[in-house]
């Protein structure tokens, strides 16, 4: 357990109607006393008065206090919901440092967390994973591992694979006992299970990495073939040029849309031919770079105009 206190904001910068500075340490009661002028009831919500290093009040507020080790740090932690003002915020926050306590390091409550058996590494990045969602599968997926159903699986993997070599190390340990273990028991099926399982989880794995990450999608294709106009109709909105004219897209431009639960980053790149003017043959260059990052390359072309040479030049260029 961490001997000091910390403090951070844990509600979003700027104006609101009510801001909350989250503090957790080993010993909160002197602080709280200093600061509240009072010894509020554990997990019971207390309207009080900030008080400033003179006594005067800082603001008024309602104090929540969860002593440890039933709280989410595992230490004692302290709620001050005060008004959503960002000078009011930032006195609270530079009183708490007075009293004893230091600003927080970033995921600092989820690390002592970790720490102190509160919660474990796959709950500890769900809770990042949760924050960072961009879409409601995302969120959901996040959830789940949050609420330990990743780590059980993890953990019923590792008990299955312990099984398994006492299993093992017994059949060749007491060779002279004449009991094949292996069959006994059945091995075979068990590892065919096991096996199952593992495969099972990586798939859960690269479906959550997707639902994090999200996949880079990059719409390529000659000029004038309806990059841009297929990029405005994902996106719900103009968010590229569409003209008559070729080459109207130079640079290229991204957009976040979600499909399915699952968040696409699609960037719609300049046309590809053989340019003269010099800005294009930038934006050109670019559109290669993003083709050589991304996950997807949607090819687009116009089924009225026959293109089999350039394509198929275009098509080996990006392989």
């Amino acid at each position: 357990m961490a001997n000091d206190a910390i403090a951070a904001v844990a509600t979003p910068a700027g104006r609101g109607g009510v801001a909350v500075i989250r503090l957790s340490g080993p010993d909160l009661r002197p602080i709280l006393r200093a600061l509240c002028a009072i010894e509020p009831a554990p997990r019971r919500a207390v309207l009080a008065g900030f008080l400033g290093a003179s006594g005067k009040t800082i603001d008024r507020g309602l104090v929540l206090f969860f002593p440890a080790p039933h709280s989410y740090t595992g230490e004692d932690v302290v709620e001050l919901q005060g008004h959503g003002g960002p000078v009011v915020v930032q006195l609270l926050l530079e009183r708490c440092v007075e009293l004893g306590a230091r600003i927080a390091e970033p995921g600092e409550f989820s690390k002592r967390a970790f720490l102190n058996d509160k919660m474990d590494l796959a709950q500890a990045e769900a809770v990042a994973d949760l924050i960072n969602a961009t879409t409601a599968e995302a969120a959901r997926c996040a959830i789940r591992s949050l609420d330990g159903d990743f780590s059980a699986r993890i953990g019923a993997l590792v008990a299955s694979l312990t099984e398994l070599r006492v299993l093992l190390e017994a059949t060749l340990d007491f060779p002279e006992e004449e009991i094949d273990f292996i069959e006994r028991y059945g091995l075979k099926q068990k590892l065919g299970d096991l096996s199952a399982s593992l495969r099972a989880v990586f798939a859960a794995s690269r479906q959550g990495s997707l639902l994090r990450e999200g996949i880079h999608v990059v719409l390529a294709g000659h000029p004038n073939v309806g990059k841009s106009s297929l990029l405005n109709r994902l996106a719900g909105a103009d968010r590229a040029i569409v003209t008559d004219i070729p080459g109207t897209t130079r640079d290229a431009i991204r957009e976040a849309v979600s499909l399915r639960g699952v968040p696409l980053h699609i960037v719609d790149t300049a046309g590809l031919r053989e340019a003269q003017d010099p800005v294009e043959k930038i934006g050109i260059e670019r559109s290669h770079e993003a083709i050589s990052k991304a996950d997807l390359v949607l090819w687009i072309a116009d089924a009225a105009r026959p293109e089999t040479h350039d394509v198929d030049m275009a098509l080996l260029a990006i392989r």
